[in-house]
């Protein structure tokens, strides 16, 4: 049995300290490759860094987040396509109305460009996307334009409805530890009814960690209690997830592993 974590931020300076001792974990509790995704410059580099390092372990998606599209300068594009052969998708990208530290204007106009250099070099997308209702019909209005794209939909938090709204733009869909959250109802939901093929797993570390290791900084060692919370759900083999959502990474990512 084997898992991808297909979304972390081990490029943060939460990990400084003990990263070896992270990996080390991961490894032991099944985890065999982890997607390092940055959200700035700073960020972007580092997990260059780390897929040099582990490029046995660790792959590399490169973006830049909504909350920080403030502020990106021209040449932050120019370092974006320099090393667009290096990684495995672009992101994370999108748009967040739910906290908007950067205006929707800026956010938008970012958005579309780093939508635009994905289809100009056929790379996969990682999008973050946070808000109502009317928010997600904009944003699926524009995602039909790039349906040709792979598109993920990272730390998915919406419903059902949602859920398969994006199933017709032919998206995948990544859950976090949010699914064992108690007042996640919603998301149990809305994973009960996407199928199997369609899902990937993340811990979107160091960030909500599940239970019942909430509270503490998590990490990529942790996935095993998202998984078994989506076997749970479906009522199926934890072998069943590890396999399918890996085989799920494994092909839209294009990894070599």
């Amino acid at each position: 049995m084997r898992f991808i974590d297909t979304h972390t931020h081990l490029n943060f300076p939460n990990f400084k300290d003990d990263l070896e001792a992270v990996i080390k974990r991961a490894k032991d509790n099944q985890i065999f490759h982890i997607i390092v995704v940055g959200i700035d410059m700073p960020t972007n580099k580092k997990a260059l860094e780390l897929a040099e390092l582990y490029p046995d372990f660790i792959s590399s998606a490169i973006g830049f987040h909504p909350h920080e599209t403030q502020k990106i300068k021209e040449e932050d594009y120019k370092f974006l396509e320099d090393n667009i052969e290096k990684i495995c998708a672009i992101g994370e990208i999108g748009l967040d109305w739910v906290k908007q530290y950067s205006s929707k204007e800026i956010q938008n106009e970012h958005f579309l460009r780093q939508l635009e250099l994905a289809k100009k070099y056929n790379k996969p997308v990682v999008l973050h996307l946070r808000g109502d209702e009317f928010f997600w019909k904009e944003v699926l209005n524009i995602l039909k334009d790039y349906s040709e794209l792979k598109l993920l939909f990272h730390c998915y938090t919406s419903d059902k409805s949602i859920a398969s709204k994006i199933l017709d733009l032919g998206g995948f869909i990544s859950i976090s530890g949010i699914i064992t959250f108690k007042k996640a109802e919603n998301l149990r939901e809305a994973v009960k009814f996407i199928p199997i093929d369609r899902l990937m797993l993340e811990t979107d570390s160091p960030f909500l960690a599940p239970h019942p290791m909430r509270g503490k900084r998590n990490e990529p060692a942790f996935l095993i209690y998202i998984a078994r919370k989506i076997a749970e759900i479906k009522n199926c083999d934890l072998e069943e997830i590890a396999e399918k959502t890996t085989e799920n990474a494994i092909k839209y990512f294009n990894l070599k592993i």
